[in-house]
């Protein structure tokens, strides 16, 4: 049944890459990303989100199930990598290559490992407690970056009394406050050089950038771009770069491409359903991993991506 499901879904996408659903612009020859490719991986969950591959396997949320899964190509059903997860969002590696989690339920930054299960980096802003950390990436020295809305919240009282970008040194324990402006930050992801953080605000469907500093400290704080489309399905969410500095982002319809020198939109993939979020995998990180409401698809490129989340 289920390769009936994928032949079913793999024609659909041919069908609307025929039709013009799937909008392309030739940014590179024949476009970045190749429409027809799109597929079904996984399917039958209620909130998928945090996709990151560990260089063989996807790892990926279903936040309101508690559980993070993995899901490796060619192997059939997604197994469980542990439950329960304190509704585990977004997910990245550390230098180490073990998985960091941004986490809903217990409002904190977590590190995984199979040998030694979940422990906390950090769970407060100068003595109060964070809001609901969202989506989470590690730059190549070790530095943490998060965003933290309140998404998560619940029945827990708002401690903090804004939505926050933040920068963690793990050896000193030192944290910055990058931005307290946005109104809902959500995913993050570092330029190639690393020299710039683009951060999504979900609530104004906008796209921002900032320049990082060695310390996390950021200044030149600007707009990218602003996606904003009440006819269309989905917000932005989660964000990646490929090596070519472009930014890939969940956009209303789909995913969009982003040119950040020149500030527009130069490409979009329309998604069946509403996407949350996305990240880099196969051999060469070549194919784009989209969860989205109760899926999981995958589709190929002909960019290669980069970042914390992709190993």
């Amino acid at each position: 049944m289920m390769g009936k499901t994928w032949g079913w879904i793999a024609g659909l996408a041919a069908a609307w890459a025929a039709s013009g659903a799937l909008a392309e612009t030739p940014e590179t020859e024949g476009g970045i990303i190749i429409p027809e490719s799109l597929e079904l991986a996984a399917t039958g969950y209620t909130f998928t989100e945090g996709p990151a591959w560990d260089g063989a396997r996807l790892i990926f949320s279903d936040i309101p199930g508690d559980t993070v899964y993995l899901l490796t190509p060619g192997a059939g059903v997604p197994k469980v990598l542990y439950t329960p997860s304190a509704n585990a969002n977004g997910h990245t590696f550390d230098l180490q290559g073990r998985l960091l989690n941004a986490e809903h339920g217990s409002g904190e930054i977590t590190r995984w490992t199979q040998e030694g299960g979940r422990k906390t980096i950090v769970a407060a802003h100068e003595g109060k407690r964070l809001n609901s950390p969202n989506d989470v990436v590690v730059r190549s020295d070790g530095l943490i970056l998060f965003t933290d809305p309140p998404y998560g919240l619940g029945q827990r009282a708002a401690e903090l009394g804004f939505s926050g970008v933040f920068a963690l040194d793990e050896a000193t324990g030192k944290m910055v406050l990058i931005d307290d402006a946005l109104s809902r930050p959500n995913g993050l992801a570092l330029s190639p050089d690393e020299k710039v953080l683009y951060v999504g605000d979900t609530a104004t469907q906008t796209l921002w950038a900032y320049d990082l500093a060695a310390d996390g400290t950021a200044s030149g704080k600007r707009l990218v771009v602003d996606v904003t489309d009440d006819s269309k399905p989905g917000r932005v969410d989660g964000v990646r770069v490929d090596t070519e500095g472009r930014v890939y982002f969940t956009c209303p319809g789909g995913i969009c491409v982003v040119d950040p020198a020149r500030r527009e939109v130069i490409e979009r993939l329309a998604t069946q359903k509403r996407a949350t979020n996305l990240a880099w995998g196969g051999a060469d990180l070549s194919e784009l991993y989209i969860t989205a409401l109760t899926d999981v698809y995958r589709v190929k490129t002909r960019a290669k991506g980069t970042g914390s989340s992709s190993r």
